[in-house]
């Protein structure tokens, strides 16, 4: 069945009966994956970009990332940087993370953007059969003639470059800055239109722990498989990245921002946290257990502990904190 005519495209209707069912492809399951596009966002200097390096390098040499479940791949990245110096920057970062850069690449060309130039960005990614392509930030690629804010310009740009994942198999990854929308769940924070995560299928905020070194990644959108548990790294003084584990310190989004003196539950998990940790560390579980024996979630017991200065210390089994 079709139609045709001379003032409407050619069209086809396809009944789901005659679709084969195909497995979704994973670069790091479930936060990325292949055929699809992804957006990891964050504040500046929460360490996106050292993030995504150190997938890159990851994959250009095949080694497993440890925070994923799915196999390692190896493959060329095409890592697109508008903010920080191939040699003094992005160079030396790779290096100390054990890249092979020898594939992993960037086009240079004159104002390269998505709108004008999805052709070459297309080609360079067939050629090298890129298993990641990476836009750093996704706003410096949009092109002059397309508004951040504007609904069509976003569903177009992020149209091209789904087209381009879906072609050649490959995990296109924007990064994306946030807003200061206070208060707003961190899923609308993203600098410009809604659009922009609306069309990726994943969507990772990357942020900071109270105690300033430890970096977290939480995924906030995931429509290809469940969430995946929250991981945490470290970026060290030569830039090079440690994937630290499970992260347990984060809280919910939707929490409101007191100190623990302005509510009663924030006063009572304050005295109970710190009562329990005057003889030393505690496991985190029992802690949070006996917060909830007093009506205090979990999620407000994290809170406390991060306005405390508490410190997590992962044993071999189960998280500690500790004064």
């Amino acid at each position: 069945m079709g139609f045709k005519d001379n003032k409407a495209k050619e069209s086809k209707l396809i009944y789901f009966d005659s679709v084969k069912p195909t497995e979704v492809r994973w670069l790091a399951k479930p936060y990325l994956a292949l055929g699809k596009v992804s957006v990891v966002q964050g504040d500046p200097g929460t360490g996106k970009s050292c993030l995504m390096l150190a997938i890159a390098a990851h994959i250009s040499t095949g080694k497993a990332l440890p925070f994923s479940n799915s196999e390692p791949i190896s493959g060329n990245v095409i890592y697109q940087n508008a903010e920080d110096g191939a040699s003094d920057t992005l160079k030396p970062r790779l290096i100390s993370m054990g890249a092979d850069c020898s594939k992993i690449a960037f086009i240079q060309a004159a104002s390269l953007n998505i709108d004008e130039d999805i052709k070459i960005l297309e080609q360079y990614v067939s050629e090298t059969k890129a298993k990641l392509l990476v836009l750093d930030p996704f706003t410096a690629f949009m092109g002059s003639k397309a508004d951040m804010c504007r609904a069509t310009d976003i569903r177009r740009l992020m149209g091209g470059l789904m087209d381009i994942a879906e072609k050649h198999d490959c995990s296109v990854v924007a990064i994306a800055h946030m807003n200061k929308s206070a208060g707003s769940k961190d899923l609308y924070r993203s600098l410009g239109s809604i659009d922009i995560p609306a069309a990726a299928r994943s969507v990772l905020l990357v942020g900071r722990d109270q105690d300033g070194d430890t970096r977290y990644v939480k995924q906030i959108k995931s429509s290809l498989a469940a969430e995946g548990t929250p991981f945490a790294f470290r970026i060290n003084e030569d830039s090079s990245v440690d994937f630290l584990g499970d992260y347990e310190g984060e809280s919910d989004e939707s929490e409101e921002t007191a100190t623990p003196g302005e509510g009663g539950k924030r006063h009572k998990a304050a005295e109970i946290i710190l009562g329990m940790l005057a003889d030393g560390p505690r496991p985190s579980n029992e802690i949070i257990a006996a917060c909830e024996a007093s009506g205090i979630s979990d999620t407000t017991a994290k809170r406390v502990k991060g306005y405390l200065g508490i410190k997590s210390v992962r044993e071999p089994d189960e998280w500690y904190w500790s004064l």
